[in-house]
């Protein structure tokens, strides 16, 4: 059943341009606007995304938005799931393409990068004051002219092959994103719903700590918690659980792997028939 109530996206400041709506937005929270304020633009000259990586968006083609939400503690694991979700559901709606998510928060789109979510907390004591939810979704862009992204992103308009209604995509992801803040505050998991579109279970992979003294380490990416930490089988077999960190598929393992999948089902296969045979001749004899 979808919510009546509209939270998010009850007031919408738009810009031109701004620094950053991750700022604005944290400017306004601190001066008491209430939850569901989005401060959206058409260009940022300082947009950043996780580990103060550049935003690359060109002015009026993407949505860039950053959402105020207010949420209880318990709660913060799971704003990152609503986010993702309700982008996923928005471009399967724009394309009807089937998207996945890249843990933890990159949604893909032909295994490609469609979208990035940033989200940075104030928290007092035990309490949250505030949580910023930075949004970021190619539209009309056509990666193909950026050099650095155009083998490992993609827009709407790319997976479409035309123009992209930019307004009807806030107006759905705003939508769907309402849809599930309300699923969490009244304390619905979407952990299973979640995980189901993480396309990195079963993966051979290196996560990586970026701003930290913490060394890579690599395993195999066996299954999402509770929270949405990932479970890794390290190469030693010990199992590692990781809230946080940058994810990268070692394809080459995963090539490997299969093959040695492989040769060992063509080698059984090969034993039967070995067997069968030697047990015809056993009866001829």
């Amino acid at each position: 059943m979808e919510c009546n109530i509209v939270l998010i996206g009850s007031k919408i400041i738009n810009f031109s341009e701004i620094g950053s709506t991750m700022n604005y937005c944290r400017q306004l929270a601190i001066s008491g606007e209430p939850e569901g304020t989005i401060v959206s633009t058409e260009f940022q000259n300082s947009g950043r995304g996780r580990f103060d990586r550049t935003w690359i968006s060109p002015h009026g083609a993407n949505i860039q938005m950053s959402v105020l939400l207010r949420p209880q503690s318990e709660h913060l694991p799971y704003l990152n799931m609503a986010a993702s979700l309700a982008i996923c559901e928005t471009a399967e709606i724009i394309t009807n393409t089937e998207t996945s998510i890249k843990w933890p928060n990159d949604v893909q789109i032909n295994g490609k990068k469609l979208a990035g979510i940033l989200i940075e907390s104030s928290i007092k004591g035990v309490n949250v004051d505030y949580s910023i939810l930075g949004i970021g979704i190619n539209v009309n862009m056509d990666v193909e002219k950026y050099s650095d992204i155009s083998q490992i992103a993609t827009s709407l308009k790319n997976v479409n092959k035309k123009s992209i209604d930019k307004d009807l995509v806030m107006k759905i992801v705003c939508e769907k994103l309402n849809y599930y803040y309300f699923k969490i505050k009244k304390n619905e998991s979407l952990t299973e719903t979640w995980a189901s579109k993480i396309n990195t279970i079963g993966q051979n992979i290196t996560i990586s700590f970026p701003g930290t003294k913490k060394a890579s380490i690599n395993g195999k990416a066996k299954k999402i918690l509770s929270d949405g930490s990932i479970q890794i089988i390290l190469d030693d077999k010990t199992i590692f659980n990781a809230s946080a960190g940058e994810i990268s598929i070692s394809e080459y393992m995963n090539s490997c792997i299969e093959n040695i999948d492989l040769y060992e089902r063509n080698v059984k296969a090969w034993e039967s028939i070995n067997i069968k045979n030697l047990k015809k001749i056993a009866i001829q004899k």
